[in-house]
């Protein structure tokens, strides 16, 4: 009894564990788009080998990858994490003069320098210090002629008339106003006043305290006040100038610490503040510039060193889900991260990103911030997923049903044009145009799986539909309308099926008509014809790569030119 329990479950066991799967298709070894119904040979005289609808059988995208490809691959994964992104913005530097420390020399009078107490580039100066004598025969005539109003207001200042007293004090101080004005200060006036004599020489003093950056002037010449005699820089502080990227644009504010390090004080940072970020970009570079001030202390920082500058960024959001930069795949029009559903599985994932830095990326949309992603193989798993998902359009399109009897009909009634191309006005040839402009775009359109602009584009051409047939048709014109006419309102449903099935109707007026229409209708310029392989539909498009509307975006390149 014992023994006969035993080899019925050892039969149980063997028709669950052994039981036959059920092949879905065959498939070529080296090509997995090269799919049969049955056993054979592949054109490379291959065996096709089968695909089981267990393995077949997936959700959108997953892919089952076992552990040895997955270990062959180098497949790493990690858990998502959720953070503020604070970063760093490593750029160079270039030191410059603080614009607001920086004096020019003039005078206000035309002469001759007598005599130079500053005469050499690279000086240093004191605010208020002596830094040359001039001699001006100007200078000399308006000190003479406020002694002669200090004389004139000292013999009738008492005068009992004041109309003569005031006019002596307005002299005076109209002639002391313009001693002022020609640099003359308080303490050269009191001299003129107390010695009672004409000074030759005016002694033109620093502004500020600084180094001389630039020096004009030499001992002999004739200067006037157009003449720049001297270009003093106070360098206690100054700016550093340094160049961002535009990616990095987001992460910079006023006021945020930078550390500045120089390449020959290897271990010595100097830490300054962002005070102004440049309003316009440089369209060579593609950098944003910013103003960075900081002390100089012993005048380490020299004008025109590079620096290295790191600017301390913090991000301006808030807690935000962060996968690491080499997770993500970009395809130029798509961001996508492929997750671990659980070991073995896989799915890729469409991400929008935000800021970027210290390796890591913003996901402010796509995942839900508990998933386990893949940092490193990903590419091999969204080949494969993206490979599955044709194969399975593929299969979709070979298994789908026949045209429904309503295509059927609507194509039955329309009248194809022969290959002559329609005699048309002036008028009724650009409306014409503008349907086959139309048709182009809508072309585009269903390559992209964009519905509501297919049904847009319907629209403005049933519009153009009601001009051409106000320009009182002839027949053929007429049978081209109404196989126009028919499509519209399929294309204009805003439900991508309907309106695939709309546009093989209209390519069946277009391409008899694009065939026949030469070079009269400039928007055909440049066009070609193509077939689809699989379905056998015909489109016209611009000339270049194939791109089928009839099958979805992932399958625009099922397309051969029409012979």
């Amino acid at each position: 009894m014992r023994i006969i329990f035993i080899i019925i479950i050892i039969c149980l066991f063997n028709n669950n564990a052994f039981a036959e799967r059920k092949i879905k298709y065959w498939v070529e070894p080296m090509d997995p788009t090269y799919i049969r119904d049955k056993p054979g040979k592949s054109p490379m005289g291959m065996d096709l080998v089968p695909v089981y609808e267990d393995e077949a059988k997936q959700d959108k995208g997953v892919i089952t990858i076992d552990a040895n490809t997955s270990q062959n691959i180098g497949v790493r994964t990690a858990k998502i994490t959720k953070g503020v992104l604070n970063t760093s913005i490593r750029t160079v530097g270039n030191i410059t003069y603080d614009e607001k420390r920086v004096k020019h020399v003039h005078t206000k009078i035309s002469g001759w320098v007598e005599k130079l107490y500053v005469d050499t580039t690279g000086e240093a100066v004191k605010k208020g210090q002596p830094i040359l004598t001039i001699y001006s025969p100007e200078l000399v005539a308006t000190q003479n002629e406020y002694l002669q109003a200090l004389l004139y207001k000292g013999k009738i200042g008492d005068s009992s008339y004041p109309d003569i007293a005031n006019g002596a004090d307005s002299l005076l101080e109209a002639t002391r106003k313009r001693l002022l004005l020609m640099d003359i200060n308080e303490s050269q006036i009191k001299d003129i006043e107390k010695n009672g004599q004409i000074t030759r020489e005016m002694t033109l003093f620093s502004p500020l305290s600084g180094v001389v950056i630039m020096k004009n002037v030499f001992e002999g010449l004739k200067i006037d006040p157009s003449v720049e005699l001297y270009t003093i820089a106070d360098l206690s502080s100054v700016w550093i100038i340094a160049s961002v990227y535009e990616y990095e644009i987001p992460f910079l504010k006023i006021g945020q610490e930078a550390v500045i390090t120089l390449s020959y004080e290897p271990g010595i940072k100097y830490k300054g503040k962002v005070t102004f970020i440049y309003p316009f970009l440089d369209a060579l570079s593609r950098t944003v510039q910013v103003r960075i001030e900081l002390k100089n202390p012993g005048l380490k920082l020299k004008p025109d060193m590079y620096t290295n500058v790191e600017l301390i960024t913090k991000s301006k959001q808030g807690s935000k889900i962060l996968v690491p930069s080499e997770a993500v795949l970009r395809t130029g029009t798509r961001s996508i991260v492929i997750t671990e559903l659980s070991k073995g599985k896989f799915q890729p994932k469409e991400v929008k990103l935000g800021s970027e830095g210290n390796g890591l990326i913003e996901v402010l949309a796509g995942l839900k911030g508990d998933e386990t992603i893949v940092t490193s193989g990903q590419f091999l798993i969204d080949s494969e997923s993206n490979l599955k998902e044709a194969v399975n359009k593929m299969l979709e399109t070979k298994n789908a049903p026949p045209k429904t009897d309503e295509l059927k009909s609507k194509e039955s009634n329309i009248k194809p044009l022969d290959k002559t191309t329609l005699t048309l006005t002036n008028d009724q040839q650009l409306l014409v145009s503008n349907i086959s402009a139309l048709y182009l775009e809508i072309h585009q359109a269903l390559t992209t799986d964009s519905a509501n602009i297919v049904s847009q584009k319907a629209l403005k051409m049933s519009d153009i539909i009601v001009k051409l047939l106000n320009t009182k048709p002839d027949k053929p014109l007429m049978d081209f309308i109404n196989g126009v006419k028919g499509a519209i309102p399929g294309m204009a449903s805003g439900e991508i099926k309907k309106e695939r099935d709309a546009f093989i109707l209209l390519s069946k007026i277009m391409v008899p008509y694009a065939r026949g229409a030469g070079d009269k209708d400039l928007n055909l310029k440049g066009t070609e014809i193509y077939i689809c392989t699989m379905t056998k539909e015909r489109w016209v498009q611009h000339a270049g790569v194939g791109k089928n509307p009839f099958l979805g975006k992932d399958m625009t390149t099922c397309a051969v030119k029409d012979k």
